[in-house]
Parts: C-alpha cells; structure tokens; sequence
C-alpha cells in the first residue's frame, strides 16, 4: 500500500447537523495517510465546536475559519495550507465508504492519472441505505478533445469521489470565485491543459440529497454553466465552435423546460451564441414583452 498523503479538502457552512457523520467517514478510511482540512466558511451554528471535540482526539484534522466567501475560496483556503501529494474533497453533508481512499489511490497510481474519479451513490437526509441509488460512472479515461466535448456537454465528475494529483491542482490555479459549479469550470479547465483523467465504476461514496442540496442551488446552476462553457471556448478557441453549439443546445433545453431568468440574465445567457442579429432584436423587444414571453418567442427562433 503506498503511504503518500491525502489532504482532504472540506468545506463547511453551518453543517452542524451532518459534519460528524462526514468526519466520521473519513476517520474510519482503511487508508491511514491522510489529513482532513475543514474551512469553516464563516458558520454561525455549531460547526466550529463540533470540528474542535474531533481535533482533541485526532490530530490529522485541521481547522480554519473565513468570513463567508462560498466554496471555490474556501477550497482554495484548504489547498494553500495542505501538505499532501494528492488532493480529496468532500463536502460537510457527504460520506466515503471506507475503502474510498485506498482504491482511488491505487487506481491512480496504477493508472498514471492526474484526476481519478469514481462512482457513487445517492441517499435520502437519513441514511436509509435501502433507498441508494447508484450513479452510471463507468471505468473509462478521459483526455484530448473528444473528453473536452463530452465535458462540455455535461459535468462527468462528481466532486466528492475526486483524488487529485496535487502538482496538477495547483498548476491548474484556482477555483474560481462562482456559487455552484467551481468544479466542473476546474475540470473543463485542466483537461483543456492537457491533463488526463481515470474513472472506475466502484462506488465509493455517498451523496446526500435534501432541500439544501437541490433547488434553488440547481437553478442558479444552469445560468453559471452556460457561463462557464462560453467562457471555455473563448479561452480555448479550437472549442470555440462546439462551445457556442452547446450553450445555445442548453439555452433551448432549459428555456423549453421552464426555467425563466430576468432579462438581464437572458442577455448574457444568448451573448455570443446565437447570431447577433437576434440579440439585437431581444434586446429591443425586452422594452415591450415580458420574459417569459421572449423565451418563447427565441425558443421558436433558434
């Protein structure tokens, strides 16, 4: 078994309710190498007692506290002062299955990855493992330009099976300062360096599902990953073309389907997408028509 380090990046705001069920998880790691960093992201419940009564008995758990910044700076804050050769990140109301740690870093030193994520499993609030569901990560490698597509049409990484290679992380720079989707901007952005990614199709952790965790996070989600594929192609002009092609694929799905941004979020949204005349003409027609009007009338368009 290799005895390489993993820094275990977890962020934190107000997760008193589940934080020692995820600590718990990673304490019970077959794996012993590892140190867990949790950012108090500027909690003002109990989080910070909780993280405390776990560091008088274990001293691989670090804790540092921030004024309230969301998840990227908050991993960023956990990257900066870890020591490990690899990177993990799991989230304040997540699990790993015990052997998580010890398969992914044998799968990416086999492999010779930069990036190894693994399938997973989603539970209800309470842990009733009779409602588990199993995601559809298969065993596959991902690098080159027919992975970008695939990324770019759809997030393939879930965040909390991630094990990293730290070299990678911090060439790759910063999460970026955004609300929901700083990991899948992260991964777009080092596979467009030319980093390689493994999956394996063993589940090795548990995502929790509950009101939190969805909804309104969900919805602002869908503006920032239009922005987010835009912003890759204009900064990777080979994928220019299939960027635009995409966004403007997820503009008519999630339009058609409902969702009803301001008319400002609309203008960004079909900024650069779709032929200028029609953002010209929706700009004019927003002084006369509601919104939801006007998407109709662009999903009729495009």
């Amino acid at each position: 078994m290799s005895n390489k380090l993993v820094s275990v990046i977890m962020p934190a705001y107000n997760a008193q309710k589940y934080i020692a069920e995820s600590i718990e998880s990673v304490i019970a790691q077959t794996y012993p190498h590892w140190e867990l960093i949790i950012i108090d992201d500027g909690s003002t419940d109990g989080t910070a007692e909780i993280v405390k009564r776990y560091q008088q008995t274990d001293s691989r758990i670090k804790y540092i506290f921030q004024q309230n910044s969301g998840q990227g700076p908050a991993k960023n804050a956990g990257i900066k002062i870890s020591e490990g050769a690899y990177i993990a990140f799991l989230d304040a109301d997540d699990l790993w299955l015990k052997e998580k740690l010890a398969t992914s870093v044998a799968a990416i030193e086999a492999s010779g990855a930069d990036l190894l994520f693994t399938n997973y499993s989603v539970f209800n609030a309470d842990l009733q493992t009779g409602n588990l569901s199993t995601m559809q990560v298969a065993d596959a490698t991902y690098e080159g330009r027919d992975s970008i597509i695939l990324f770019l049409n759809y997030n393939q990484v879930p965040n909390l099976t991630v094990l990293a290679r730290r070299e990678a992380i911090i060439a790759a720079g910063d999460f970026k300062a955004i609300k929901v989707a700083e990991d899948y901007e992260m991964w777009l952005r080092m596979l467009g360096m030319g980093y390689g990614f493994k999956s394996i199709a063993t589940p090795l952790s548990l995502y929790r599902m509950h009101d939190s965790s969805i909804t309104a996070k969900d919805r602002h989600a869908t503006y920032e990953i239009i922005e987010i594929i835009k912003g890759f192609g204009r900064a990777n002009n080979e994928y220019l073309n299939e960027a635009k092609k995409i966004a403007g694929d997820k503009i008519k799905y999630w339009l058609y389907n409902g969702y009803n941004p301001t008319a400002e979020k609309f203008r960004v949204l079909i900024k650069g997408v779709f032929p200028q005349y029609l953002t010209a003409l929706f700009n004019a027609l927003s002084y006369l028509l509601p919104v939801h009007h006007l998407r109709k009338f662009v999903i009729r368009l495009c």
